[in-house]
């Protein structure tokens, strides 16, 4: 089977509440205030084609307490047509023809696309599109667009992703506003445009934009921390519980990027980023992090890298941001990974680095390498 993903999205990438399912700030129903007939054909007409359903455990609830009691003839197939739904936490399915999914993801979901038939229709669930991203699953896009600017909501595709390169294959425009796009995963990037050494920039143009900014360059360096295998613990213990463990996260990690006189801290979902003025008091906080929400039940990772940053009025900008991020994504579970800068700048007889390789990080010049932080003692007193 062909693995199609379809998504109804405002113009600013919101998926939530496209109909009256929750929306956390009560913004729902946006898709189906502008939806005329024409859409609903065409909607009815997709989901007839379906071979199969491949939702995510939220989307998949959400449509199992609608369409089990709904009539006429699309409930009728939807109802009869075979589902999968993706759950560490399910443990039975009431809606009819719903087979669970769990444990090697990867290679269940190959083995349906390599099924005869039609199409495994994947509806929303950017959850489930992340992991199949990922893992490149995807055969082909089908992008509702609606003529809405939500504001708020969870978007389709993650932060922080690798980037994808796409294919149009087509698009139609509807008479209420809505835009129908479809793409196909291209096969490599697209070879370089006789515009881009033309709009390229000169250094004397880069230091004319540099002084005509409001940018005070500092060194710094930068922690970057997430959650190991985030998605799965949120599968397994429901929205409700991952809000609350993702809220003490954030608690532990305000206190010790505080304690340790970090600034600058930000959040996204279950990633943080922070900045210091020393690499040694980065990796401290990065060691007290990993030991205290380890408590929690949580396995962080880290990353650092000492560089260049751009402080503006808007907020952090800069390579080194970009560096610290692609070395975040190189190191594993309960592992504090760093650049050689970080390294040759940190100071402690209890600190040790050993060396993890040379790589490349995506979307950053040259070879870096990197080293897997330790220390060797614990109850190291924070900074008066």
């Amino acid at each position: 089977m062909r693995l199609v993903v379809t998504a109804f999205m405002t113009l600013d990438g919101v998926v939530e509440g496209p109909g009256f399912d929750e929306h956390r700030d009560g913004r729902n129903a946006w898709a189906l205030r502008v939806q005329q007939r024409e859409d609903e054909v065409y909607n009815e007409g997709q989901l007839r084609s379906a071979e199969a359903l491949l939702l995510g455990r939220r989307t998949w609830q959400i449509w199992a307490a609608f369409w089990p009691t709904a009539s006429g003839p699309l409930a009728e197939q939807l109802n009869a047509m075979p589902k999968y739904v993706v759950s560490n936490t399910l443990e039975h399915a009431d809606w009819n023809n719903t087979t669970i999914l769990s444990g090697d993801l990867r290679s269940q979901i190959a083995d349906l696309r390599e099924r005869p038939g039609g199409e495994l229709v994947v509806y929303g669930s950017p959850d489930l599109l992340g992991y199949l991203l990922r893992n490149d699953l995807v055969d082909e896009y089908r992008i509702l667009v609606y003529p809405v600017i939500l504001g708020s909501g969870k978007h389709l595709f993650a932060d922080r992703i690798d980037t994808q390169h796409l294919r149009l294959v087509r698009s139609r425009t509807f008479g209420s506003g809505v835009v129908l796009l479809v793409f196909e995963p291209a096969s490599a990037p697209p070879p370089p445009g006789p515009y881009v050494e033309q709009y390229s920039w000169t250094q004397e143009q880069v230091r004319s934009l540099e002084a005509s900014e409001d940018v005070d360059r500092i060194l710094a360096t930068i922690l970057f921390t997430d959650v190991v295998d985030s998605t799965g613990l949120a599968a397994a213990m429901g929205d409700r519980a991952w809000k609350k463990l993702l809220d003490r996260h954030h608690e532990v990690v305000r206190s010790e990027v505080a304690k340790w006189h970090g600034r600058s801290l930000e959040f996204t979902g279950d990633g943080t980023m922070a900045v210091f003025d020393a690499p040694t008091r980065a990796l401290r906080c990065a060691f007290a992090l990993l030991d205290e929400l380890r408590v929690l039940g949580l396995e962080v990772r880290a990353g650092i890298h000492t560089g260049e940053i751009e402080r503006r009025a808007e907020g952090l900008g800069g390579i080194g941001l970009h560096i610290a991020a692609r070395v975040l994504g190189e190191a594993g579970g309960g592992q504090v990974l760093v650049t050689r800068t970080a390294r040759d700048l940190a100071t402690g007889s209890d600190l040790a680095f050993h060396e993890h390789g040379t790589v490349t990080l995506r979307g950053v010049p040259g070879q870096w390498e990197l080293f897997d932080a330790s220390h060797r003692s614990r109850g190291v007193a924070a900074p008066d």
